[in-house]
């Protein structure tokens, strides 16, 4: 599946997401890790946006009561 992102230059490109093998938050965006080997992007785009880009529903995270 591509995506399109935005690098944190302000480029935008687009991964086809089946050759990325994770993805983390990093700063106010994410790292993005490929099959190919040194070949990493970091985005501007958060973990949500591209979970959401990819069709995962991000996880809510709910406060335990006290």
């Amino acid at each position: 599946m591509w995506i399109e992102l935005t690098d944190v230059n302000g480029e935008r490109f687009a991964v086809n997401f089946d050759h990325v093998v994770s993805y983390n938050a990093y700063g106010h965006g994410a790292h993005l890790v490929t099959t190919t080997p040194d070949l990493t992007f970091f985005v501007k785009e958060n973990i949500d946006t591209l979970q959401r880009a990819i069709g995962i529903k991000p996880a809510r995270v709910t406060q335990a009561v006290k």
